[in-house]
């Protein structure tokens, strides 16, 4: 089905309950609500790369919208980090908010990452070695998300990669704080890069302060890394919560997270199926615009 409309398609990074600057950004689209839900004069589809839920106030509403355009064929999506972890807990029979468990058969049937002809879908990472040994994998299989939280699984290893990015621990003398003033005790890798050499400012997708700009990981620190070549094709990810000034493309890679909650902007991009990545067809909104 996707198949048909994948070079016409707009993908929309992290939502996580901000329905109001996901109807604007769909607006900014030229997406139109109507009573038989969402239009496009152009039939162009949505791309959501996941974490609809949390931290906003309107995590039900965004679920319903996104849940309704793809049964209805007009938007595909791919889990994050918040849906598995809401699966998880379920599965392991942890408490979980009331009004997101409506929602939990559908979550479920979503899959960990998509790999299309002209673009790749993926919340955090496309970790190619990861990607591969989780082919076939699904969250409707209660045996396989209890296998993520088993430490010794090489299930669990691989979802944290692809969902969640992959970090380094920061020497605690550093004392490293991020963009809200937190320090942290591991960062999050530029994925995608030869960071060999590279000091750790040059390192971390999100900018940390003090810059550190003469020391830096190891090269066995490095070595869960695999490069994504600036000749495959395009991916785009959410996740990292980029300040504004960060750029959303990196080579082939394209982060759409731009910390919503925070900085209330709501990010996409208007992909046409180029191979080429063109900065002028990002897309922000904000809902009070």
């Amino acid at each position: 089905m996707f198949k048909s409309f994948q070079k016409e398609i707009d993908l929309i990074g992290d939502i996580h309950g901000h329905y109001d600057e996901l109807r604007r950004l769909l607006e900014k689209m030229c997406y139109s609500f109507q009573q038989n839900g969402l239009n496009h004069l152009e039939n162009r589809k949505i791309g959501f790369l996941g974490d609809f839920i949390n931290r906003g106030p309107y995590s039900v509403k965004v679920l319903s919208l996104v849940k309704s355009l793809c049964e209805s064929g007009d938007a595909v999506a791919v889990l994050g980090n918040h849906e598995f972890r809401l699966i998880q807990n379920s599965v392991t029979g942890k408490k979980i908010p009331p009004e997101l468990e409506p929602f939990l058969p559908w979550l479920r049937t979503l899959p960990l990452f998509l790999d299309f002809e002209t673009l790749r879908m993926v919340h955090a990472a496309w970790h190619f070695s990861s990607i591969e040994l989780l082919l076939g994998k699904s969250a409707e299989e209660d045996s396989f998300i209890v296998e993520t939280l088993d430490k010794k699984s090489p299930y669990k290893q691989a979802v944290s990669r692809i969902l969640s990015g992959i970090k380094i621990r920061i020497p605690e003398e550093l004392n490293l704080i991020d963009r809200f003033g937190i320090r942290r005790p591991k960062g999050r890798l530029k994925w995608w890069k030869d960071l060999r050499g590279k000091p750790y400012n040059e390192c971390f997708i999100s900018p940390m302060t003090p810059e550190i700009c003469d020391r830096g990981p190891s090269d066995q620190e490095l070595s869960e890394l695999e490069l994504y070549p600036k000749t495959e094709k395009p991916v785009f990810i959410g996740h990292y919560c980029l300040p504004p000034h960060i750029s959303k493309i990196s080579g082939q890679v394209i982060c759409l997270d731009g910390c919503v909650t925070s900085d209330k902007t709501l990010w996409g991009y208007h992909y046409k199926g180029a191979q080429k990545i063109c900065p002028s067809y990002l897309i922000e909104a904000r809902a009070t615009e």
